[in-house]
């Protein structure tokens, strides 16, 4: 156990060891679902697929709510408005809040689309395994805002390593989705218990915690929480009208092609995360010309990766995919390549939510969520019925569009009125 905290919390080169190891924590958590279901596709069937392609969008859906879009805050409170115990007593609430209204949808839902009693249970199970992430979220956000991002890129990394490695044998030996989430979903809890108990005490501070501070932070965030959870309710819109239209073999089909699109936001968070803390210095230093420099870049950047994942897709996209998930895609290879233009879109998009979160006008993020996902509300079922997986695809890509002009408007405004205010 000495050897295992001596890792966790030394490093020789802490930015370097933070870049590496946030690096791998954050593909390993995005690359989660798709291990998951590659393992699925060989060991059940694609009717498993589609159900856990399901219960992971609504599990990550509503751990939206447990996060309530606190993390950027956190770590970009360079004023120490907040201190640990207060953002770490609010995520408590939250996932409260989390686990209910998660509970109450999947009886909805239930009722709603007919769903059997196993696809319930793995929906439920699904949300439980969630929540550890939204309780270890906040002491990731904590660790970096210390400046030690590979504490938590090294805790994360090693949880999401063995909770995959679990539930993959699992699945293997005992051929049940269930039974393999709830062994993983106990599991990585304790590891989070394990890892917390061993890297908390060298953070611990004298702290106390002010309720009216803690009410003040969860309203403060809760247009960023409205946001985050109106985003991910956007990004599986198409999801959920697939759930109720068509079938889940062509919900796992669907989960297959949209796995791509999640790799640009991706491979950008690997170089914009750890700038966050550093352009939010350097706003409140007014290093304007060095702030809109790396702005630029990540732009940039964005622009870059998109153009590669697209020829990368168009050459090998499907017979990689087909290889992946065990099934045939070559009939999606259009859809495939219009879901990853909305990907280089979605990161767009969440570059601008950073960057309006560190300029402090996160309250207008919300407002350009609502209407973008009133439109899906109202889109979704009307391009799935009619185009099926290829009408899920290209609303997904007007979407992100919407999304990107709404919020480069507000941003610029932003700017605009910051810098009269100065």
């Amino acid at each position: 156990m000495n050897k295992l905290k001596h890792f966790l919390l030394n490093s020789k080169n802490i930015n370097k060891s933070s870049f590496i190891w946030n690096m791998a924590g954050s593909m390993l958590m995005a690359f989660q679902s798709v291990i998951m279901l590659m393992i699925i596709t060989r060991t059940l069937n694609l009717y498993e697929a589609g159900v856990f392609t399901l219960a992971y969008a609504s599990a990550n859906l509503f751990l939206n709510i447990g996060k309530y879009g606190m993390r950027n805050f956190q770590v970009s409170d360079v004023k120490r408005q907040f201190n640990f115990k207060e953002y770490n007593t609010s995520r408590i609430i939250t996932t409260v809040l989390m686990l209910i209204v998660s509970l109450v949808y999947v009886v909805i839902a239930k009722s709603k689309n007919d769903y059997n009693m196993n696809k319930t249970w793995i929906i439920i199970w699904m949300c439980l395994f969630k929540i550890v992430d939204s309780i270890e979220d906040a002491y990731l956000g904590y660790y970096q805002q210390e400046n030690r991002l590979d504490v938590a890129g090294k805790m994360l990394t090693l949880r999401m390593i063995l909770t995959i490695l679990v539930f993959g044998l699992g699945l293997i030996f005992l051929r049940d989705q269930l039974i393999s989430l709830m062994i993983a979903t106990i599991f990585t809890t304790l590891l989070l218990i394990m890892f917390v108990t061993l890297t908390y005490p060298a953070f611990r501070k004298e702290e106390s915690v002010h309720k009216g501070k803690v009410w003040e932070l969860l309203r403060v965030c809760f247009p960023l929480f409205l946001g985050c959870f109106l985003a991910f309710y956007i990004g599986n819109a198409p999801k959920y009208a697939i759930d109720s239209l068509l079938s889940d073999e062509m919900q796992a089909c669907y989960g297959f092609i949209a796995m791509p699109v999640f790799v640009i936001g991706l491979l950008n968070n690997f170089i914009f995360s750890p700038m966050i803390a550093r352009m939010s210095m350097m706003w409140k230093e007014r290093q304007n010309k060095d702030f809109f420099r790396l702005f630029w870049i990540q732009i940039l950047i964005i622009g870059i990766i998109t153009i590669v994942c697209e020829a990368g897709a168009f050459v090998l996209g499907v017979p990689v995919l087909s290889m992946l998930y065990n099934t045939d895609l070559a009939p999606y290879k259009t859809e495939l390549l219009v879901l990853l233009l909305g990907g280089g879109f979605l990161a767009l998009s969440g570059l601008f939510v950073t960057i309006m979160t560190i300029i402090r006008i996160q309250n207008s993020q919300a407002i350009g969520y609502g209407i973008v996902a009133v439109c899906a509300y109202i889109l979704s079922p009307i391009f799935v019925r009619k185009y099926a997986v290829m009408g899920a695809s290209v609303l997904y890509l007007l979407l992100m569009i919407l999304l990107c002009i709404i919020f480069a408007i507000m941003m610029m405004i932003g700017f605009k009125k910051k810098r009269s205010d100065a």
